[in-house]
């Protein structure tokens, strides 16, 4: 038997001097080859540099740190993703079962089972906690029809194939459930073998506190509404820079976040001041996957002024504001003729640079309207582009600090959302590759290194886009008044906080490109 030992470590140095010893004595005699992986999860105790000592004493032993406390879930999944040997032990530091039962139940371990749980046969926690597990257990029951005695016992054998294919994401508690329910997703063989509970004799136990409980719930509706939804498979990102060729410091911006940060696509503007200069940058990057940023707002069209008069003003120039767009356009005054005139125009512009592209979006959105969505599907269908940004998000993000500010912000976003809700069946039944889930919507121009970081590590399965605006000089703000902090959104994206975030969550980034010919 290859095996590989995870405990994940918070405040436990009272407990780590028998550690292992009792992680021998459960070895000998049965593991052929076998390591110890553990995990400190931000201790205060001193507990990071005992098991550095550990780690350096014994070859067999690995120490891997959390820079914070970040939770039992994330130290698991943290050892789990380090161990390497065929088999895979998680058990709690405070070792909940004695070791010769460990070893026993160990030898129950055959060809025929892919997973080895415990359970308890005996209760010694106070009649508080015994309501809660049973609570708890009997929730996950009838929630998920899982049908286990002790969904939270601290004893979990499993082959490290089967490890591979889960996609966990609970950072909290609820990581023991999580770890059963993907095993019952992929058809596990699970035996169930019971131990006599062994109580705590060093450190303090947090299961039962309330702020535990709470993220218990939390990650329960979040896996649920994965499950139901259908994303529960990994989890793709396309990082999306819009208004390239906008100026040429939002150019230099989306070049830097490319060529340093996580970036993996861009929007280009046809119609942009700077078009010419990030055509060169965009042909310099071949790895650049790009969209066409169809735009009806904000900047001059491509096409002549006399070809497309409902779109423009006096100056020749599109509304300033997504706002000034929509009323001419719901009382009649743009002709959905030249909105296609002026958008194929944009495209071929961008396609006339030698650039190719895997996919629209426009800018504000407006390639959603009712009206213009059917215009650009049917170009997407001419021209072999078969991608779409649709920016309806899963979940409501905060918006930017000001009531006034959210509440306009909420009403804009549940008005696109009705837009993305209504063309759904029009790409449906043209193949338009969609990613299930946006972001970026709320916090356009405004993204921090902390929010990113969160928003990446709070990721559903299956493909989201996340739309950014780097920039690399604020300055541009004195010409276009958005309220942009593009330097802000370079500095995040090239970040070693989100670079680690990506790390640890296990989100891949990817492209519509690769996403349509079958590379991710």
């Amino acid at each position: 038997m290859n095996l590989s030992f995870v405990y994940p470590i918070h405040n436990e140095i009272d407990n780590l001097p028998r550690l292992l010893p009792e992680t021998r004595r459960i070895a000998e005699g049965l593991a052929s080859d076998y390591e110890v992986v553990l995990v400190d999860d931000g201790s205060s105790d001193g507990s990071g540099p005992l098991i550095d000592q550990l780690a350096a004493e014994h070859p067999n032993v690995r120490a891997v740190h959390h820079g914070r406390n970040r939770g039992l879930g994330a130290a698991i999944i943290t050892g789990l993703r380090n161990a390497t040997r065929e088999l895979v032990l998680y058990m709690d530091s405070d070792f909940p079962v004695g070791a010769e039962e460990a070893q026993a139940a160990l030898r129950e371990f055959s060809p025929e089972v892919d997973m080895l749980i415990g359970y308890r046969l005996g209760r010694a926690e106070g009649i508080r906690r015994e309501v809660m597990s049973w609570t708890y257990n009997r929730m996950i029951r009838w929630g998920f029809r899982l049908h286990v005695r002790d969904v939270n016992f601290a004893f979990k054998l499993i082959r490290r194939s089967m490890l591979e294919q889960m996609h966990l994401r609970s950072e909290g508690s609820f990581i023991d459930a999580e770890l059963l329910l993907e095993a019952s997703r992929l058809g596990a063989r699970i035996r169930q073998v019971g131990f006599q509970y062994h109580t705590r004799v060093a450190g303090v136990s947090t299961a039962a506190g309330t702020d535990v409980v709470v993220r218990i719930f939390g990650e329960m509706w979040c896996y649920w509404r994965r499950r139901r939804s259908g994303a529960v498979g990994p989890a793709r990102l396309i990082v999306s820079a819009d208004d390239l060729g906008l100026c040429q410091s939002v150019n230099q911006g989306i070049a830097q976040a490319f060529d340093r940060g996580i970036v993996t696509s861009a929007s280009i503007l046809a119609g942009g001041e700077a078009f010419e200069e990030a055509a060169a940058l965009a042909r310099e990057r071949p790895g650049l996957d790009l969209g066409v940023h169809l735009a009806l707002t904000q900047q001059r069209p491509v096409s002549a002024v006399q070809e497309v008069p409902s779109l423009v003003d006096s100056r020749g120039c599109f509304p300033a504001t997504w706002s000034g767009f929509l009323l001419r356009y719901l009382r009649g005054a743009v002709r959905k003729e030249e909105i296609e005139v002026e958008l194929r125009a944009q495209i071929n512009r961008v396609r006339e640079a030698g650039l190719s592209f895997s996919h629209f979006d426009g800018h504000q959105h407006l390639h959603m309207l009712p009206g213009i969505l059917p215009i650009v599907v049917r170009l997407a269908a001419e021209y072999g582009v078969g991608g779409l940004r649709v920016p309806r998000q899963r979940r409501r993000q905060a918006a930017r600090a000001g009531l006034a500010s959210r509440l306009r912000r909420r009403v804009e976003q549940s008005g696109l959302d009705w837009s993305c809700r209504l063309g759904s069946r029009l790409l449906k039944e043209n193949g338009m590759l969609v990613p299930e889930d946006f972001r970026g919507f709320t916090e356009a121009g405004g993204w921090d290194m902390d929010t990113l970081a969160r928003t990446i590590a709070d990721l559903d399965g299956g493909l989201t886009e996340l739309c950014c605006h780097p920039g690399a000089d604020d300055g541009a703000g004195d010409s276009f008044s958005w309220g942009y902090c593009w330097e802000q959104e370079l500095a995040a994206l090239a970040s070693a906080q989100v670079a680690s975030a990506l790390a640890e969550s296990g989100v891949s980034v990817t492209t519509y490109r690769d996403c349509l010919t079958g590379k991710a």
